[in-house]
């Protein structure tokens, strides 16, 4: 019996800790008209959760890989957040820091993130989200002069670095384990 409580534990940890994001968020937009873009790829990470139905452990990671997806592409726009991965090398010149080229960065920084942890809910979900934002999901773009690339290539280096972080995601480390043990 203990043992199940464990995970409900984590869990309702895991949903207080986005639910303090989510005020966050909304904090920041009332303080300084920060755009609500954030908050619609949480709502989408929080339905792919659900639709996966993965064990704590593997919804905490796939959170935390999308958050910082979605702050390294954000940090090349302010002047002074360095990018966990890359440090400051997508920062771009203050005429570029606007709020809708953030908006972009983001975005395509946590669809691709969502995705790679998440992708039971790419068709469904995401590439709507993609289009309902005005964003081509299909567009690959690693060219670092522009807000798609910046999110592309933001995500890809901190998917490169997690997909080597010994979770075993991609099922690809050389030992007997499954790619990920959802039930832990």
């Amino acid at each position: 019996m203990r043992l199940a409580i464990k995970p409900i534990l984590f869990a309702a940890r895991i949903v207080v800790a986005v639910s303090i994001l989510a005020l966050m968020y909304g904090r920041c937009y009332a303080l300084h008209g920060t755009s609500g873009i954030p908050l619609h790829w949480n709502d989408a990470a929080l339905q792919g959760i659900r639709d996966a139905k993965l064990g704590a452990p593997v919804v905490a990671r796939a959170l935390a890989i999308v958050h910082t997806c979605m702050y390294d592409a954000w940090a090349a726009y302010d002047e002074r957040a360095v990018g966990t991965q890359l440090g400051g090398a997508l920062r771009r010149p203050a005429t570029e820091r606007t709020l809708a080229n953030k908006e972009q960065a983001i975005s395509y920084a946590a669809y691709r993130a969502l995705v790679d942890v998440l992708p039971v809910d790419t068709n469904s979900v995401y590439m709507p989200l993609m289009k309902q934002l005005g964003y081509d999901p299909n567009d690959n773009s690693t060219d670092i002069e522009t807000p798609t690339g910046i999110g592309n290539v933001a995500c890809a280096a901190v998917l490169e670095f997690r997909h080597h972080d010994k979770s075993n995601q991609l099922g690809d480390d050389g030992q007997d384990a499954p790619a990920y043990d959802l039930d832990e």
